[in-house]
């Protein structure tokens, strides 16, 4: 873990930026964090396999907008059920649909230094949360924000371990504790398979309420859509080499999807099974005839 940092890279610089750590948010794996505009409270996903886990955090600014300014790290826990397995899913009776009331535990060591073994200090953080009645994960991973709530993947939840899709609803007091600073988190989907879904990465939120959906599998990747009822379907394939979707998101004013295929700056991308080659996509609509 040569740093394990999170960085805020202004959208209009122009030119390079001087990389500052926000120590505050914490040193671990870190995977994805989405900002609530409402609130200024950043969520972080954390892609740590099982055991030990992943979790799900909160960090609290002591002024919105300014993360290097300093705040409080948490960490999600299931209400009256410490260390609950859900990413087990189905396996442990877990149903799409299910609620769970969510309390935050503080975490006090937001740095576990770099002395020991790099996969003690990897996990310091989830086990200080875990060991303090935190909720387990397998591997998180994209963190968006939209329709007033936290969307997230277990890239290996469910029965099958090939991905759950998470609704994080913030309570109505947020971040100022008591009562209603608790949120609730909603199972919206399991993957029955790879088929259908394959150990899910990325995420964004369409303007229209949809989910889209980036695999980190194997073999053929897939972008594949979510609707807010819960029907997932196909929409784009990689035809050109297994290299995973990646970064999806919307222009803001909604008309253009933009999505990568992971890769790097050499190689061909119609080299089959080369992961070279990265590219960005521009799709566009009409959006308004379809779920996305």
């Amino acid at each position: 873990m040569t740093h394990g940092w999170v960085f805020d890279v202004p959208a209009f610089a122009n030119g390079p930026v001087t990389p500052v750590p926000l120590k505050g948010l914490g040193r671990f794996s870190h995977e994805a964090v989405a900002v609530d505009p409402r609130t200024g409270i950043v969520y972080e996903t954390e892609d740590n396999a099982f055991p030990p886990g992943s979790g799900f955090y909160r960090f609290l600014p002591d002024q919105p907008g300014l993360l290097a300014a300093g705040g409080r790290l948490q960490m999600a826990a299931v209400e009256g059920e410490p260390g609950l397995e859900i990413f087990r899913g189905s396996a442990a009776g877990v149903a799409v649909g299910d609620t769970f009331g969510i309390v935050w535990i503080d975490i006090e060591t937001v740095d576990p230094g770099d002395d020991g073994p790099e996969s003690d200090r990897r996990a310091a953080l989830f086990l200080e949360g875990f060991g303090r009645g935190g909720v387990p994960f397998d591997r998180l991973e994209g963190c968006w924000y939209g329709q007033g709530s936290i969307f997230f993947h277990d890239t290996r939840g469910g029965a099958r371990r090939e991905g759950h899709v998470w609704q994080y609803v913030p309570g109505p007091a947020e971040g100022h504790g008591g009562a209603d600073d608790r949120g609730l988190l909603r199972l919206i989907y399991e993957s029955p398979g790879p088929d259908v879904l394959d150990n899910p990465d990325n995420l964004t939120v369409s303007p229209r309420g949809g989910l889209v959906l980036c695999e980190d599998g194997s073999g053929v990747q897939f972008v594949r859509g979510l609707t807010p009822s819960g029907e997932i379907f196909d929409f784009a394939v990689n035809q050109l080499n297994d290299a995973e979707f990646a970064g999806a998101c919307f222009s803001l004013d909604g008309g253009t999807l933009f999505v990568n295929i992971q890769g790097d700056t050499t190689g061909s991308p119609t080299d089959p099974g080369v992961r070279g080659g990265g590219m960005t996509l521009a799709i566009w609509g009409p959006w308004e005839k379809g779920a996305l």
